[in-house]
């Protein structure tokens, strides 16, 4: 039993006994303050998280529902960000690495940093409409060419190209190089093929594309998610890295 000590208007106190009725009320007002207090710390946390405009999903419209990887391929002792720019239906990101850490859209990130790659980030009116922007060739003309794994591709020529060409799932892939260089469009394919044995492009909805350049600088990835679309552009030989940490 726990006492009240309360004053008077003279020397003495009177000393006045709780119910248990009392106490057992009291300690649950406490705790239901506690909760109430975790709760209010937590819509904070969330509501700083989902509002900061540090991140480079702040970038997208929430009603979208495009959620970005966090494990973007960053080269060692260097830090990510981007300069984005947004339309009524498109998010752009243009990446860089930086030396120190910067926030996305710091006036700094362009004269300090590498530029690295492009993403942009297209939505469509309907699925179809979106998978009308991916090349959806189902690849079997041309001369067949043993790329390992049990996949086969198939060669064609043209301006000063060689293309090898094949499908995984809803993927169509083409390897380029030119034809002073023939070899390097096999040597490529095959390469991109080994890669993609260890590691996951993600799942398109119902279409992606992937052209890989030998001479790095043509190469870009392109599918869709229903109605979205995204575009990996300008990330030379790390349009791999960059491609398999999409799910």
């Amino acid at each position: 039993m726990s006492v009240v000590i309360t004053a008077c208007g003279t020397d003495e106190t009177e000393v006045q006994p709780q119910t248990d009725e009392q106490i057992v009320e009291e300690v649950e007002a406490a705790e239901d303050q506690e909760e109430q207090g975790k709760e209010n710390e937590e819509s904070v946390e969330e509501d700083s998280s989902e509002a900061d405009p540090k991140s480079l999903q702040s970038a997208i419209p929430s009603d979208w529902e495009v959620k970005l990887p966090t494990d973007f391929p960053v080269a060692e002792g260097k830090h990510l960000t981007s300069i984005t720019s947004s339309e009524e239906n498109e998010v752009t990101y243009e990446f860089y690495e930086t030396d120190q850490e910067l926030p996305i859209n710091d006036p700094n990130v362009k004269k300090s940093g590498q530029f690295i790659g492009k993403l942009v980030i297209t939505k469509y009116e309907t699925a179809e409409a979106a998978g009308e922007e991916i090349d959806q060739t189902v690849f079997a003309d041309g001369e067949p060419v043993d790329l390992g794994h049990g996949i086969m591709g198939y060669q064609d020529g043209g301006a000063g190209s060689l293309f090898t060409s094949w499908n995984e799932g809803r993927w169509a892939i083409t390897a380029r190089s030119t034809t002073e260089k023939s070899e390097e469009s096999l040597a490529t394919a095959k390469e991109t093929v080994e890669f993609l044995e260890t590691n996951t492009m993600p799942i398109p909805k119902e279409y992606g594309h992937l052209h890989v350049d030998a001479e790095e600088s043509g190469s870009l990835a392109k599918w869709q998610k229903q109605n979205i679309v995204y575009t990996l552009t300008d990330f030379g030989d790390k349009t791999l890295d960059w491609l398999v940490t999409f799910e």
